[in-house]
């Protein structure tokens, strides 16, 4: 397992259901969040707890440290980080993408893997 620097965490209200590792982006207000549902969302993180409902508070691992991130395909240790179009973490496809986090261990879809928070564009797909 790849170690990671200690998250910085804040807490924010969910705007719906979202599970651990998820990038989250800014939701309804200053005070929500939802989630990230494309490679060009400007995410502010990764939730670090389940969420099932609205109106429920969201751990949210921001910039700056260590975090989960669940998988939508196939990584390795290195590569950059966007959302998918249902908050998993996947490759950037296209130069612009919004990167929100850099895989610290490689992984595979549906896993759970170190990551560091940090904001970017991609300069090309991976």
């Amino acid at each position: 397992m790849a170690s990671t620097t200690e998250p910085r965490i804040y807490t924010f209200l969910s705007d719906g259901a979202i599970a651990k590792g998820k990038a989250v982006k800014m939701g309804t207000d200053k005070a929500h969040v939802a989630i990230g549902a494309a490679n060009t969302n400007r995410c502010v993180g990764l939730i670090q707890n389940d969420v099932t409902a609205a109106e429920q508070h969201a751990e949210v691992a921001l910039q700056g440290g260590g975090a989960k991130g669940l998988l939508g395909e196939t990584v390795a240790a290195g590569d950059d980080l966007v959302s998918h179009t249902d908050g998993t973490l996947v490759k950037p496809n296209a130069a612009g993408d919004a990167i929100v986090a850099r895989a610290m261990e490689a992984g595979v879809v549906n896993q759970l893997i170190a990551v560091e928070v940090y904001y970017g564009s991609a300069h090309a797909a991976q």
